[in-house]
């Protein structure tokens, strides 16, 4: 699918204590919201798909940010309302930004691909504007390994679920409370967090509870750098211009796959 000399793909497919155990439990459903059928417990759908912003039809409204005669921005418009944005944030040329909005012009998803290679690395939720769920490629395999989950109210990351192993089964729990996170682990396979693999961390990243002495805590996914330029609407936060300092970074060259735009 083109967008006025943008190109871009309209879907690929991919597929401590008590208190963390009760906050996921099972771990069951589709936290990617992909597709409709219910998965089995434990197992999210690893598939990283693209919404397409469609211009067809549409009004389109072309914003050149830096006068150098190329499109930065396309604003697209369906009954007088802006229904989808697309962005340039590094002026490549290429899109690296979607912004989808619901009938009252608020924010309801974004893309972005974070590394500028043609693929959807990751995508937002939101509720009434505010995040409410993230999903990220953080290994650049073209498939979702990490679920976060916010508080629509303080926009507080409270849990994540990842799939460190790359099976599509959900192998780690991250509780945030405070500033300490509580990480349980799937350590025999039976896709459930075991109780004596519990570690928690303080904000430095320090142990300050393990039930299973002696064992490493698991690295923290690479996040995305966020976006550094949009244009929100107007009761639209703007996107964050610091990455959590608490995970690691992204790693090198990326492999094949993943939505291409």
């Amino acid at each position: 699918m083109t967008y006025g000399g943008w190109k871009v793909g309209a879907c690929a497919l991919g597929f401590a204590g008590a208190a963390i155990l009760a906050a996921f439990g099972c771990g069951g459903g589709d936290a990617s919201g992909v597709g409709k059928a219910k998965l089995p417990d434990g197992v999210r759908s690893v598939a990283i798909e693209h919404e397409a912003c469609e211009e067809s039809g549409n009004k389109v409204e072309v914003l050149d940010v830096n006068n150098d005669g190329k499109p930065d921005i396309k604003r697209v418009y369906a009954g007088g309302k802006e229904i989808c944005r697309i962005t340039d944030l590094n002026r490549d040329g290429k899109p690296d930004m979607f912004e989808y909005y619901d009938a009252n012009g608020v924010i309801r998803r974004r893309e972005a691909d974070y590394d500028d290679n043609g693929v959807v690395n990751v995508i937002e939720h939101y509720e009434n504007g505010k995040i409410v769920r993230r999903e990220l490629d953080t290994t650049n395999q073209g498939r979702i390994d990490t679920w976060d989950f916010f508080d629509p109210n303080t926009g507080a990351r409270i849990k994540r679920e990842r799939d460190a192993t790359g099976d599509g089964r959900i192998d780690q729990w991250w509780t945030y409370e405070g500033d300490k996170v509580s990480i349980a682990m799937d350590r025999n396979g039976d896709g459930q967090p075991d109780p004596d693999s519990i570690i928690t961390l303080s904000a430095s990243g320090q142990v300050v509870s393990d039930l299973d002495a002696g064992a490493a805590a698991p690295a923290p996914p690479p996040p995305p750098p966020p976006p550094t330029l949009s244009m929100p609407s107007p009761n639209e936060p703007a996107p964050p211009t610091t990455a959590p300092t608490t995970d690691a970074g992204v790693p090198g060259k990326p492999a094949r796959g993943g939505a291409k735009r």
